[in-house]
């Protein structure tokens, strides 16, 4: 599971990216200022593992989008950012369907905008069966 939390103290905003196993190891990504280049590390540090574990606890508690359900958590983090959700749920549905190639194409011949068309008809999909 995945929690998000945002929160003013700049202590927890400076956090790396990381995901925490809940025990013994963690993996660090920070790219955020780094001038396009980007770290990962692996972590078994006691001190370091201490601190995930407390900012994931701080996580739980704050989560921004606290539900049991997919379509619940999107629709709480669509509050926590003030989108119209109604009219979120309708176009991400119409984009999902007609497809996102008409108005975006990637540089890549490799990439494809295939995951954000389902990612469009997975939040319309959530929508409607939290409904």
């Amino acid at each position: 599971m995945v929690w998000a939390a945002a929160h003013r103290r700049a202590r927890i905003r400076r956090r790396s990216g990381f995901v925490f196993d809940g025990h013994r190891r963690a993996i660090v990504a920070n790219w955020v200022g780094t001038d396009g280049i980007w770290q990962v590390d692996v972590t078994d540090t006691a001190p370091l593992l201490r601190e995930f574990a407390d900012a994931t606890g701080f996580a739980r508690a704050h989560s921004i989008a606290a539900a049991d359900m997919p379509g619940d958590r999107l629709r709480a983090l669509a509050d926590y950012l003030d989108l119209d959700w109604p009219w979120l749920v309708r176009r991400c549905a119409e984009l999902g369907e007609y497809g996102s190639s008409g108005i975006a194409q990637p540089r890549s011949r490799l990439l494809s905008t295939d995951g954000v068309d389902r990612a469009c008809l997975f939040l319309a999909q959530a929508a409607h069966t939290a409904s």
